[in-house]
């Protein structure tokens, strides 16, 4: 059946045609935002051919094709709905000149791979967790004994080095392969993604290839020079607060040595590296209330480009989910930030959308331990009681407002 333009036009998405995340653990799901991984693939056995051209892949396009909504896709449905651009229409936008046949079932061919190879990382970050955090895992086996399953999950993150088939499938796909993103874990601790990115060099394909970064900024990596022989690579430094806030929220990362890398990368972009730079912050209930202090320093760091993200899983921190005591005092801060930082209106704008909209769902839809704050307050305390800090020692006026204490 052919593809009606007309029917789907404000919902195609060119990502299962052309693209594949590796999560973690070893699974593999259309996208970094789909809620659903592909059902049997395993990266330890299975190779990114067979996600490719699995049965789910399949059903996921012709549900495009039929100008459906998939639910799975239901993150990017919330963002444009509250007038924030979605990851479907920034990668409809960056790959708008790849030609995709839009009129089969089957992908056209992977060009772009969003890969996390495994959950080495050297952070705790409040937003993360076990699933993409070695320090996180090991924490939570600490904390709750060997039968969490955190230990199950620090064994799967393993896998990018336990699965020559996957390798020996990547020797075979660089020739197509456009655009890499790495995150994580954290990318520059990952030794499989350098020895990746040297074998495209080996084999001659580098010049055609583009890569992204997602980095907590803790790191500079020594093998940096191997990015000389790529055609760009950005790099996103993922930073959601500033000063002790931003170290509570990446509990491990130290706010100095963060600005401190930041110059160094720059520097290498003056000697020449192919090198772009991003701020990416994921707004959810920890960092929202300080949207204003958060634009001021990024003016400072010589970085334009800022990407907003948002927080969707664990979903007490999600914007969709602010407790109901914070609406108030978080719409008028937003109205204020949308004057002080015009360059940012439309994104802050979509912003105080999500939010009105848990002003209306909050009263229906929303759980009271959600509409309360009891579930945000409960994740933590607990981790606070464990590491011994507090929330309210760097967050004051959201702990008050949340009933922390």
């Amino acid at each position: 059946m052919p593809i009606n333009e007309d029917t789907v036009k404000d919902t195609k998405c060119i990502l299962p045609w052309i693209s594949l995340e590796t999560t973690p653990l070893g699974k593999v799901r259309p996208c970094c935002l789909s809620t659903e991984e592909l059902s049997g693939i395993d990266l330890t056995q299975d190779t990114l051919d067979d996600a490719f051209d699995s049965k789910t892949m399949r059903d996921l396009r012709r549900s495009f094709r039929r100008g459906e909504k998939p639910s799975s896709c239901e993150r990017c449905w919330l963002e444009e709905d509250s007038g924030k651009k979605s990851k479907r229409e920034y990668m409809l936008d960056k790959f708008s000149e790849v030609e995709v046949d839009y009129s089969s079932n089957n992908g056209t061919k992977l060009q772009f791979l969003d890969l996390k190879l495994g959950n080495i990382c050297n952070l705790k970050c409040r937003i993360c967790g076990s699933w993409s955090s070695s320090k996180w895992a090991q924490e939570q086996v600490t904390q709750h004994g060997k039968d969490h399953i955190a230990k199950d999950w620090l064994k799967q993150g393993q896998w990018p080095r336990k699965s020559n088939r996957f390798w020996e499938n990547m020797d075979r796909m660089l020739p197509d392969i456009n655009y890499f993103e790495f995150t994580g874990g954290e990318p520059f601790l990952i030794k499989q993604h350098f020895d990746l990115l040297k074998r495209a060099v080996d084999l001659g394909h580098d010049k055609d290839i583009d890569i992204h970064y997602n980095t907590n900024g803790t790191q500079y990596p020594v093998q940096h020079k191997v990015w000389k022989n790529f055609k760009h690579v950005q790099i996103a430094f993922s930073i959601d607060n500033v000063g002790d806030r931003f170290e509570y929220e990446r509990d491990g990362a130290k706010w100095a040595t963060v600005n401190s890398n930041i110059k160094k990368f720059q520097k290498l972009k003056e000697q020449g590296y192919p090198l772009s730079f991003q701020i990416c912050v994921t707004w959810n209930v920890q960092n929202i209330f300080y949207i204003d202090e958060f634009l001021t320093w990024a003016k400072t760091c010589g970085i334009d480009d800022i990407h907003f993200n948002l927080m969707h899983d664990p979903e007490e921190f999600a914007l969709s989910k602010v407790p109901a005591k914070m609406l108030t005092p978080l719409v008028l801060k937003l109205q204020k930030a949308q004057t002080l930082h015009p360059k940012y209106a439309d994104q802050i704008i979509s912003l105080k959308n999500i939010v009105m909209q848990s002003r209306r769902t909050l009263k229906h839809l929303v759980e009271e331990k959600y509409r309360s704050g009891e579930a945000l307050v409960k994740k933590l305390t607990e981790t606070d009681n464990f590491r011994g800090i507090k929330f309210s020692d760097t967050h004051p006026e959201v702990a008050k407002m949340i009933g922390y204490e």
